[in-house]
């Protein structure tokens, strides 16, 4: 997080900042948007949808800065990019705040539909105990929302944590951004290109990155693909399908495969099992070596005793060994050593080419540094679970590719090997 400097009041400065607002004079714009898949959090609460404001004017605002960062540069320096930035967006100087030259109003949000995004449901031979997963509504991807699935006590009894309710696509507003006419034509156009790429791969709320929030805006023009391979991401879109939740699932729904399908991500169950078979990635079984637990069943056996690939994918990820009563591990978390999270490279959602929608998947500008993090978790018996993600150098990485099923003759990273695995069908 960038530190405040030195002799700087932030408090006071933010204040300022607040006061000093926008010019309310010169160009304003209204974009009529259109919420296409279910709103995630975005209220004061986290997870919570603010029923009385949805639609957050400082959130949205927030968005545009971070698209505007992505599609604008390259910047030469750290320095130069925040010069540039405050110029436009407003920001916390040395002495004083600068105001933003773009004034961001939300209006006319209609259709607001609130559900659960999942259901407890008791066991049909235990009365009185949930199943320990929720059914997801109809209208979700449940590998995309996760978070809201609520908590159940201990013994199943009780239910501590409800699901939460999402926001259903449908929901429309008006985006609204007024111009400072001190604004060179530069900026102008700048403004402009963070407006086209958070309506092509940005959203509101929570989550976003996983395709939750994402927004139509009508009669505006989407980033094409060799626009973002100028800045260094990659863009990949499977073949069109009937409407945007459509998109999203199956989009979301092939990174669920590659991550722990069956015959892709793990192995086919045995005929008649209840549960899948064991996972093809090497991270349960790092973490049955480092913790020196596994059930009789379960002996550690990948060959890959030193990477966590999937924390390319974005920290913090939960292991959860389903018999931890026969000698399985604990529940296990894998963070960013020195953090608690790092934000996933890739973007999954449904994607507008001016004419239908598409499954999407975008690794964002500057992804490959995501390979390079090195992740953690709890240490047990003095052992040391510090391991990077991928290892350097591409001898390494294609060896490393090869011992990993998923993988396996599609990549010689796992963030590669995705968007191979994402465009074969």
């Amino acid at each position: 997080m960038r530190q405040p400097r030195p002799g700087l009041d932030a408090a006071a400065a933010s204040a300022a900042w607040d006061q000093a607002g926008t010019a309310r004079d010169g160009d304003w714009r209204g974009y009529d948007c259109r919420l296409v898949t279910p709103l995630y959090g975005g209220g004061v609460r986290p997870g919570e949808v603010d029923t009385e404001l949805p639609i957050r004017a400082a959130a949205l605002r927030g968005q545009l800065r971070f698209w505007w960062r992505i599609a604008c540069g390259p910047f030469d320096s750290t320095q130069a990019m925040f010069r540039r930035e405050a110029a436009i967006w407003g920001g916390l100087g040395a002495r004083a705040p600068t105001a933003s030259k773009v004034a961001v109003r939300v209006a006319k949000i209609a259709r607001l539909q609130q559900g659960a995004a999942f259901v407890y449901q008791e066991q049909a031979n235990k009365p009185g105990h949930f199943r320990i997963m929720p059914n997801p509504a109809d209208w979700i991807e449940p590998y995309a929302v996760f978070p809201a699935r609520g908590e159940l006590s201990a013994d199943r009894q009780t239910i501590e944590k409800s699901p939460h309710q999402l926001a259903r696509g449908g929901l429309s507003f008006t985006l609204r951004l007024g111009l400072d006419p001190k604004l060179t034509d530069a900026q102008h156009e700048e403004v402009q290109t963070a407006l086209r790429w958070w309506a092509s791969f940005g959203g509101v709320g929570a989550r976003t990155r996983r395709g939750l929030g994402a927004v139509y805006v009508r009669d505006l023009e989407p980033v094409r693909g060799e626009q973002v391979a100028a800045r260094g991401g990659q863009l990949v879109l499977q073949a069109a399908v009937s409407d945007a939740e459509r998109a999203w699932t199956l989009a979301v729904g092939r990174l669920s495969s590659f991550r722990q399908g069956e015959g892709i991500g793990r192995n086919p169950g045995n005929a008649g099992a209840q549960h899948p078979g064991r996972s093809r990635w090497p991270e349960p079984d790092m973490i049955r070596r480092q913790t020196h637990r596994h059930a009789p069943a379960h002996p550690p056996q990948h060959p890959r005793q030193d990477l966590y690939p999937r924390a390319a994918f974005g920290l913090p990820i939960v292991f959860h060994f389903k018999d931890e009563r026969l000698g399985e591990p604990s529940q296990q978390q894998l963070v960013p050593v020195g953090g608690d999270r790092m934000a996933s490279p890739l973007i999954l959602r449904p994607y507008w080419d001016g004419q239908r929608w598409h499954p999407a998947a975008m690794l964002l500008p500057g992804w490959r540094q995501a390979l390079g993090v090195v992740a953690e978790h709890g240490s047990h018996h003095g052992s040391n679970t510090a391991h990077p993600a991928w290892p350097k150098g591409q001898t390494a990485q294609a060896q490393a590719a090869a011992q990993i099923k998923p993988m396996a003759s599609r990549g010689i990273d796992p963030l590669s090997a995705f968007m191979a695995f994402f465009e074969e069908h």
